[in-house]
């Protein structure tokens, strides 16, 4: 396998790509454009990487089976004039939104707090409480006379609420509500369900259904919109995003990638055969391809680099 051109490089290349992409996509490329397009997809297998990880990215890839130029390509237009003309804003958003949703997830513009990759965020809130955002995570906030709080849109967040007995801070997600009159605890939006972890003070958790119980400090559990999970202390280990680490116990390979997704500016693919593998120890969130390289060494798999945003974890072969 080829060496993995540096990051400085590889974003230059995503950049030609997309300009490649605008140009054949416009209904107005040239049959000398395509002829220069494939020269250039074809003068190095890096070229040939990016082109492949930006449609795939967009269409998974459909677009690769439609480079050659059509009977009826144009003759006389140019690549420039092309990028130049109007019909560029609305290409440019599908394109770009690709490659920019890579670092910040661009559904996180319009929150009250949000995260890009790799990012950890602390906010003070107006009342003294604070917040700490995982990375690519959004929350809103609202903030009454009579109550705060805040929606969980995607991520996780740790709560740290400052004391107050007549104005309670509630957490909201998808599958119900948090709630304290001051405490810390830690709150993670899942598919279709909620991971707890109270830390230093009994939260109280209901589910969308009315379902109602009060969570212990240093204990975890998940809930969905109906129904209640057990508490229990190895679940309360899914805090340690806070530190930057994860502590595996009782935990999956799956569920270790699903932690590393966000700090990792690319895509992280698992089959479902390494996916169920078991995993016990901790590893860094800041160091992805350390934490991978460890996970190598500590497991029967096998992680292939393809491409600077395409890296993939399969069960090693004999």
């Amino acid at each position: 396998m080829g060496m993995t051109p540096p990051l400085s490089h590889a974003s230059h290349l995503a950049n030609q790509a997309i300009d490649w992409l605008l140009l054949l996509r416009s209904g107005r490329a040239t049959q000398h454009d395509y002829a220069a397009f494939r020269a250039w997809r074809d003068a190095h297998p890096q070229h040939h990487q990016a082109w492949q990880h930006l449609t795939f990215s967009i269409d998974g890839g459909t677009f690769e089976s439609a480079t050659d130029a059509p009977a009826s390509a144009p003759h006389s237009l140019g690549r420039r004039r092309f990028l130049a003309g109007a019909g560029v804003t609305a290409l440019v958003g599908g394109a770009a939104v690709a490659v920019g949703n890579v670092a910040y997830p661009l559904q996180h513009l319009t929150s009250d707090a949000s995260t890009g990759t790799s990012e950890r965020r602390r906010y003070t809130l107006s009342d003294g409480s604070s917040m700490l955002l995982d990375a690519r995570s959004s929350a809103d906030l609202s903030y009454t006379p009579f109550l705060r709080q805040l929606n969980l849109q995607s991520g996780a967040v740790t709560v740290e609420a400052t004391t107050n007995e007549s104005r309670p801070f509630l957490t909201k997600t998808t599958e119900g509500l948090i709630r304290s009159h001051g405490a810390r605890y830690m709150v993670r939006q899942q598919p279709h369900r909620t991971l707890v972890v109270a830390h230093d003070e009994p939260i109280e958790i209901e589910t969308l259904a009315g379902a109602q119980t009060i969570l212990q400090p240093g204990m975890g559990m998940r809930f969905d919109a109906l129904r209640l999970g057990e508490p229990s202390r190895e679940m309360a280990a899914r805090s340690a995003w806070e530190h930057g680490r994860i502590v595996a116990r009782g935990m999956t390979l799956n569920e270790i990638i699903e932690t590393l997704r966000p700090y990792y500016s690319g895509t992280l693919r698992i089959t479902m055969a390494a996916g169920g593998l078991p995993v016990s120890g901790e590893y860094s969130l800041d160091d992805v391809t350390g934490t991978l390289r460890n996970l190598e060494r500590d497991l029967p798999i096998a992680v292939q680099r393809f491409t600077p945003w395409v890296t993939s974890i399969t069960v090693a072969t004999a």
